[in-house]
């Protein structure tokens, strides 16, 4: 009985050291923005429930303009990293076909554009 019992707790001293580790490694892949719009390796979206609200997510935009979607957002900050632009288009609908506006190419962090959008393509360093 007694050795089931230190082969648990040693089980769960491993679980308990390699789990925040995982985590951080998985968190250094995530979408989000890791460096401020500007600086090199800046390129990033941020959305918003408004211009001046709550920030609901970030993410880095690519070339490929990937349909990016969300349950509803009210407004985008887009930027570049300094020397290249980043450019949004805006949609009213989740499948990005309904066009409602765009940030414009964006080199450094832009101003908040307000749009009641769903869904938006970026491209960077296109």
């Amino acid at each position: 009985m007694n050795s089931v019992r230190v082969t648990l707790y040693f089980k769960m001293q491993i679980i308990s050291f390699i789990l925040p580790i995982f985590t951080l490694a998985t968190a250094v892949y995530s979408r989000d923005c890791q460096n401020t719009p500007g600086v090199a390796n800046g390129a990033c979206v941020t959305y918003y429930d408004g211009c001046g609200g709550r920030k609901l997510g970030s993410y880095k935009p690519t070339c490929e303009g990937n349909c990016f979607q969300y349950d509803r957002f009210g407004g985008v900050w887009a930027g570049g990293d300094g020397t290249f632009g980043t450019n949004c288009e805006v949609f009213s609908d989740t499948n990005c076909q309904n066009f409602i506006g765009q940030t414009g190419n964006q080199i450094s962090r832009s101003g908040c554009k307000a749009f009641q959008g769903k869904s938006m393509k970026c491209w960077y360093r296109c």
